[in-house]
């Protein structure tokens, strides 16, 4: 071997030195806990039960997954959860983004104080949210009776919030005068009287909780796509004396399309994975399990109860192909309509 191929011998096993220990983590930590668990949604493992008596019984823990109601419902409560979270975050962070983007005072400042929610911990925003939606004390019933009450003239109003079952559109278009108890939407088909009356109140106050924490850093990374785009597109438009919704639309919206599209799928996968809020806020599941994400469900079969590990893999890789099917279907419906400028 010349002194050349020596040299590149040496200079690649350092390399692979400097990659060891964090080879060795991800081993360990990430892809053997992964082969396990997957080897495991086969089996029949139980808590304090050792591998080496894990009887294989092929694929009847996912259609016991697939086949249970609770999962089925833990599934409607998740996807729920996405079609509300995600569009409402993108919209409030594109919005503050544009605002945030113009020459105002205190621009920096301003900022900053849209970012901070997202570093802060789950637990900590979890805690304050649940107090603000608090039925007796918190600022929902006493906001909805300064509308009702003296605004409006009307009798005082009140609402279980984190305590209420019924859908956002059932209370809604279903109870004209808040307050009054009425019967819930007719059941429809399967599980698609969930989707129709929609996440329940109680969802529903975890949905703004996350739109308020995460919206700060959408709204980041939708600044830098703003700040990419030519301005002199913009100043072109002006001269053909295209408007402000026309500059909006034909330049902002396809210049931000590859930041939409990234954002989207980041979204939908951080929503589909989402624990933390509903754990805190409704520990329980909240009213008629209606807050319990798949996640959640997962937690409660694999560690609580009878500690069905096996089952609790099973629904993890559910999920995971959940997951991955969406994300695939995304980039299938939405990637050719994105605009890179080239």
């Amino acid at each position: 071997m010349t002194s050349r191929g020596k040299r590149q011998l040496g200079e690649s096993l350092e390399g692979y030195a400097y990659l060891l220990p964090a080879g060795i983590i991800l081993i360990v930590f990430w892809y053997l806990p992964v082969i396990i668990s997957f080897a495991m949604s086969f089996g029949n493992v139980t808590a304090l039960m050792p591998l080496d008596e894990m009887k294989f019984v092929g694929a009847r823990q996912y259609q016991e997954v697939l086949g249970t109601a609770q999962f089925q419902q833990s599934l409607w409560n998740t996807i729920n959860y996405a079609i509300y979270s995600v569009p409402l975050t993108l919209v409030v962070a594109l919005a503050a983004a544009m605002l945030l983007n113009q020459p105002i005072k205190g621009r920096n400042f301003w900022r900053t104080i849209y970012f901070l929610p997202y570093i802060t911990t789950w637990v900590a925003i979890s805690i304050v949210f649940t107090y603000l939606f608090h039925r007796e004390y918190g600022i929902g019933n006493w906001l909805l009776n300064i509308v009702r009450v003296d605004l409006l003239g009307m009798r005082e109003a009140r609402l279980e919030w984190l305590f209420e079952p019924r859908g956002i559109w059932e209370i809604i278009l279903y109870q004209p005068i808040l307050g009054e108890k009425r019967g819930l939407v007719p059941p429809m088909w399967g599980g698609m009287d969930n989707i129709i009356s929609g996440p329940s109140l109680s969802a529903f106050c975890i949905i703004l909780t996350s739109v308020w924490r995460d919206a700060g850093y959408y709204m980041v990374i939708f600044l830098a796509g703003l700040q990419n785009i030519d301005k002199s597109l913009y100043e072109a438009a002006s001269i053909d004396g295209a408007t402000g919704w026309k500059r909006f639309r034909h330049i902002t919206i396809p210049m931000l399309s590859p930041v939409t599209f990234f954002l989207s799928i980041i979204s939908v996968i951080n929503a589909l994975k989402v624990f933390v809020p509903q754990f805190m806020m409704t520990p329980t599941g909240g009213p008629d399990n209606t807050t319990t994400p798949v996640t959640m469900y997962l937690y409660q079969a694999g560690f609580t109860g009878e500690w069905k590990l096996s089952y609790a893999c099973a629904v993890a890789y559910v999920l995971t192909v959940i997951i991955l099917a969406l994300t695939i279907v995304q980039n299938k419906i939405f990637a050719k309509r994105v605009e890179y400028g080239h």
